[in-house]
């Protein structure tokens, strides 16, 4: 019990760090923090957007493999850093579309997938006459 206990709070300590909400400008550009802090290998990270109940896989990371972008992201998302330990990209010509729930994830062993998530509100651009 007290194995399971430890093993619960550090899994609960451990994982990606992340801004909790991202306030983003239409047109701009803005980053997306995610720093992997933990004491396991990390074997891939990766970004997704969540759509109701379903997610879609925006970018990922993988030290063999590379970088790959998907579908209508290529172009507009960049990873800041070719990090496995630093996993923020770098969104491109922000549109009202991108608001939502994005999830940083990093598949690692022995743990398994760790995840955190952050919120982006998108803001219209500001006119003045």
């Amino acid at each position: 019990m007290l194995q399971l206990t430890i093993a619960l709070l550090l899994g609960a300590l451990a994982g990606p760090v992340v801004d909790p909400r991202v306030t983003a400008v239409w047109g701009k550009k803005v980053a997306l923090k995610c720093i992997i802090d933990i004491n396991e290998t990390i074997t891939q990270i990766s970004w997704e957007k969540i759509h109701g109940r379903s997610s879609q896989t925006i970018a990922v990371h993988h030290p063999v493999y590379g970088i790959s972008v998907q579908g209508e992201y290529q172009g507009r998302v960049s990873f800041k850093n070719y990090s496995l330990t630093d996993a923020t990209i770098i969104l491109k010509n922000v549109s009202f579309s991108d608001t939502g729930e994005y999830i940083c994830k990093a598949v690692t062993f022995p743990l398994g997938n760790i995840e955190a998530s952050t919120t982006v509100t998108v803001l219209g651009k500001s006119t003045s006459l």
